[in-house]
């Protein structure tokens, strides 16, 4: 089970736990999966919510029976093979209700899932090879090697941030009766025939593609984060023989069908943790466009100020957007890119979408950003809406990566308002952040409300305060000349990074950013659409913009 795993002791019957959860469900939809003709199988992606939580299940189905081995199931005369997903929140549910009667929810609710499949099939319950996971189908990875008369497709499906493991360091709880579900799960067709023993083999094959894949992208253990993971503990493998000859009776790494299945196998994976947890191999987030920057003077840095106009809501969207101008600033010198605050999410978001789609910290999004730093070596301030892992709180941030990819961590909102800020827990630490050798302070709008925050920061050493804000100009509510304020009393450089644009409830649109020095502001900046502001920083007080239009 990807992203969180729920080891869901036996007894309850099957009777007894449909009887209190399994109500029924919404109509089941199909998506169909173009798969290669030679396999003679066909693929789709059922679809369908049971209160309110998705369910996605990848079915594929064979014409005839064909003989397959499956880590869940053992060997199978399969007419079908199905990797059965469903919500984080939903599996929880499950294990919840029946945490404390010795029952079997996870287990239940998988065979319910599969005997609800094997129904619509009109096949039997022990003609389907199984296995299930919380990670999204609709991040299935889906790559096909071919050779000669050869053909082999892995479709996989996998999630590496919680539950990833060392195995032969890391230690193993699991007992026998507790029932885990598998986190990186991989689905192999091939065209021609297997025997038992070809069918064995693959599983080392193809667990050899998956190591060598997680190895590449550096997933380090869950357990022990200074080694290497060579998988997660609940992975699951299905491999599917096909009808045509020739048979193979040898699926090891010196095969030519080996050599196909170890490379859909890596492929497979590589693809599907970038599309689940944000993982790239490295070059692979490297934009590659000519460079048109200005020459900088030795020990300069390069910031790039986004005064950017996100809409409330639209996730995706302002996602992309930013990506495409953290792009423009790589392309045009830039050494450190800095958004304005919520630049992820706009201001007034959770009256759109609410804060359910919050994941975990870091995200699938955040983990994106740190392979674009790493690939094209920029630091990144990026404000975000972040969900803490261990309580689930909320807080308005900033996360902090620096060049190399790593993460820094985040900065929280203290001074949260009420309102369109009351989904937000207020942070609690003024936190440095040492950046290329600069000690970094960040507050966030309101944070340079009261001259206290600030203060902290010249105590702790920071050379330049970072301002990232949502501060339309409305009189007698601000900014008013806080920012020249905060600079005057530490003696520390602001650069306050306002956004710009409307939404429904406010218009930022006239929204200054600002650079202040002693008190002073030496560069004021606005604009009604997106504008990228260029400023070569001595680091120390002075501040040259760069104009390239």
């Amino acid at each position: 089970m990807s992203h969180h795993c729920y080891w869901i002791k036996r007894t309850v019957s099957l009777a007894f736990f449909l009887s209190l959860f399994l109500q029924p469900l919404s109509s089941w939809a199909a998506d169909a999966i173009s798969l290669p003709s030679a396999l003679s199988a066909t693929a789709s992606v059922q679809r369908s919510e049971r209160d309110g939580l998705w369910e996605k299940s990848l079915v594929v189905q064979f014409s005839t029976p064909r003989r397959a081995i499956s880590t869940s199931d053992g060997m199978v005369e399969a007419k079908a093979a199905v990797n059965i997903a469903a919500a984080p929140a939903l599996w929880a549910k499950v294990g919840v209700e029946f945490q404390g009667r010795n029952g079997r929810g996870g287990k239940a609710y998988e065979e319910f899932i599969r005997d609800h499949i094997a129904s619509g099939l009109g096949v039997g319950q022990q003609q389907i090879a199984h296995m299930s996971t919380a990670a999204d189908i609709d991040n299935l990875a889906v790559v096909t090697r071919e050779y000669g008369p050869l053909k082999v497709t892995v479709l996989a499906t996998a999630g590496v941030k919680s539950n990833a493991i060392r195995t032969g360091v890391d230690e193993g709880s699991y007992i026998e009766g507790e029932e885990p579900a598998g986190t990186i799960n991989i689905m192999v067709l091939t065209n021609i025939q297997l025997t038992d023993a070809a069918l064995a083999r693959a599983l080392i094959t193809v667990t050899e593609g998956k190591t060598a894949a997680l190895e590449d992208l550096k997933i380090p253990s869950t357990y022990t984060p200074a080694v290497q993971a060579t998988g997660t503990g609940t992975d699951s493998i299905i491999v599917v023989s096909g009808t045509a000859l020739p048979q193979a009776s040898y699926t090891g790494g010196h095969s030519r069908i080996g050599e196909l299945i170890g490379k859909a196998s890596y492929q497979a994976v590589v693809e599907a943790v970038g599309k689940q947890n944000g993982y790239f191999l490295s070059g692979a987030k490297r934009f590659g466009d000519a460079a048109l920057g200005k020459p900088k003077e030795n020990g300069t840095l390069r910031l790039a100020l986004l005064h950017f106009s996100p809409t409330p809501g639209e996730i995706s969207e302002n996602r992309k957007r930013l990506e495409n101008q953290i792009r423009e600033a790589v392309r045009y010198g830039a050494d450190w890119v800095v958004t304005p605050e919520l630049a992820e999410t706009g201001y007034f978001f959770t009256k759109r979408i609410g804060t359910n789609w919050i994941a975990p910290f870091p995200d699938t999004w955040v983990s994106t950003l740190s392979a674009i730093a790493r690939d094209n070596h920029v630091v990144l301030f990026v404000g975000i809406a972040e969900r803490e892992f261990s309580s689930s709180k909320l807080y308005n941030s900033v996360v902090v990566i620096d060049r190399e990819g790593k993460i820094l961590g985040t900065y929280r909102k203290q001074r949260v308002l009420g309102g369109a800020e009351g989904w937000s827990s207020p942070g609690n630490e003024e936190r440095l952040f040492h950046v290329d050798g600069v000690p970094v302070g960040i507050l966030i709008c309101a944070d340079t409300y009261v001259p206290t925050l600030a203060a902290s920061y010249r105590q702790k050493g920071a050379s330049l305060l970072l301002v990232p804000s949502n501060w339309a100009p409305i009189k007698g509510m601000g900014p008013e000349g806080v920012w020249e304020s905060r600079s005057s009393e530490t003696g520390i450089p602001v650069v306050a990074i306002n956004r710009t644009g409307t939404e429904p409830e406010l218009d930022f649109s006239r929204s200054e950013s600002v650079i202040a020095v002693a008190g002073k502001r030496i560069h004021a900046f606005h604009s009604a659409a997106d504008h990228i502001y260029y400023l070569d920083w001595d680091r120390k007080e002075t501040f040259k913009q760069v104009t390239y239009r």
